[in-house]
């Protein structure tokens, strides 16, 4: 046997392997062997066959199983002498046999990319900041507010109390386009986010009137996939439109949203204020994180072998299925494999690279979970769940979860000590009434 790998990119090798005459007519002899006294031909005793009607009858069939039989057998000799470590199953691609001069195969196979950690160090990262204010507590306030508010039906929209129905149809639209309509839409006016114009337009007008503002809209030139964004006039008619009656900002109200917990408006605005500044603190740390790991994949390229976003990918339609089968249809309702596979290979392919730039890096800071680990963070949720710590550690060995998340907890801390921040503009907390 002689055997030849060729690189074919970072991660896809060929493995041609060419087995001579002498060793292919051993393998097929060997095979004839096992299987003649299995067989039951017509005249003779199980087993007793002549050889040569054997071959005539069964030959292609035989010897076409030993051939493959021999080209696995072959593969994994020549993985234990190159130290092949395939990902995923190894593939056939070519299986020949030549008369009088023996038999090649061509196996193809995937291998984990070479990865060479980069000095980061000193990597400049932008961290975002988000600043809480008195006016997002405010707009929390009226958040609450609304949910408990009262609803009265009227035939006209006097103020921005009111939550409208609407749907809007464009106008001037031109000759080789459709004008766009939209569904029925709730929204209500004293929502922060509705637009100036919008908001100004509506306020006056009866239940079933219209009227025609100018907005901004997005549409696609034809015959290309480009969207074009222009300010275009809109018609708005008013379906419904309920009077909406905010309750006062005073004890009952404070009790009711708290559960009891707080009695005075300063109480509630310094616990949502607390509250919007701890959920600030984490989508600022997240997107402080998301930065770090897109910085260092564009300093790591390297080739995701598609055995790894096959399989996440996989892993993402069995999600699909799951949350499918949750809502209560069936497992695929929707799911148009070779649609989804091809839509999503991008993001698993991302996700894969990510996967295997991690791994790489616990290794080469030398990053694990230790028992002492185990052991502390046994202590610490003990104490804050109230479980005995015993009980805990049990769980802690049984399940790889753990583990995973104090090694991603250690990268983490590791990458944010490696790099150099750089305070971006201060954003201010976005809250939606509706």
């Amino acid at each position: 046997m002689t055997s030849t790998i060729h690189e074919k990119s970072q991660v896809a090798r060929e493995l041609e392997i060419k087995v001579d005459e002498a060793e292919l007519q051993a393998a097929f002899d060997e095979a004839y062997r096992t299987m003649r006294p299995r067989l039951n031909l017509p005249g003779f005793r199980p087993g007793k066959a002549p050889i040569g009607l054997v071959k005539k009858m069964h030959g292609d069939a035989i010897e076409g199983d030993a051939l493959e039989k021999l080209a696995q057998e072959k593969f994994r000799e020549a993985a234990e002498e190159y130290k092949i470590e395939p990902l995923g199953s190894p593939v056939m691609t070519d299986l020949h046999r030549h008369p009088g001069e023996g038999a090649h195969f061509r196996i193809m196979y995937e291998v984990q990319p070479p990865i060479e950690i980069r000095d980061f160090s000193g990597m400049e990262i932008e961290q975002k900041k988000i600043e809480i204010t008195e006016r997002d507590v405010t707009e929390r306030i009226e958040r609450l507010r609304f949910g408990l508010a009262e609803r009265e039906p009227v035939a006209k929209v006097e103020d921005i109390h009111t939550i409208v129905k609407i749907q809007m149809a464009e106008l001037d639209v031109a000759e080789d386009r459709e004008p766009g309509k939209s569904e029925e839409t709730e929204i209500y006016l004293g929502d922060p986010e509705i637009i100036p114009e919008l908001q100004k337009a509506l306020i006056g007008t009866e239940v079933g009137g219209k009227t025609v503002i100018e907005l901004p809209h997005r549409h696609r030139e034809p015959g290309t996939d480009l969207m074009k964004e222009e300010i275009g006039r809109v018609e708005v008619t008013v379906v419904e439109a309920q009077k909406v009656t905010l309750p006062a900002v005073d004890e009952a109200f404070v009790k009711k949203v708290s559960e009891d917990k707080l009695s005075t408006e300063e109480e509630l605005r310094n616990e949502i204020k607390t509250g919007l500044e701890q959920s600030a603190a984490k989508r600022m740390e997240e997107d402080l994180e998301e930065k770090i790991v897109t910085k260092l994949l564009e300093m790591h390229p390297f080739e995701v072998p598609r055995t790894i976003a096959n399989a996440i990918i996989g892993q993402m339609m069995e999600e699909r299925e799951q949350e499918n089968v949750r809502r209560g249809f069936p497992a695929n309702y929707g799911i148009d494999e070779k649609e989804f596979r091809e839509r999503n290979f991008p993001i698993a392919e991302a996700r894969g690279k990510w996967v295997l730039l991690r791994d790489k890096l616990l290794e080469h800071f030398a990053i694990e979970a230790t028992d002492e680990d185990l052991e502390k963070l046994a202590e610490e949720e003990s104490a804050k769940y109230g479980l005995p710590k015993e009980n805990l550690l049990k769980y802690y060995h049984k399940h790889d979860t753990v583990r995973n998340r104090i090694v991603s907890d250690k990268l983490s801390a590791k990458l944010k000590e490696s790099v150099k921040l750089k305070e971006s503009v201060k954003l201010k907390e976005s809250v939606k009434i509706v």
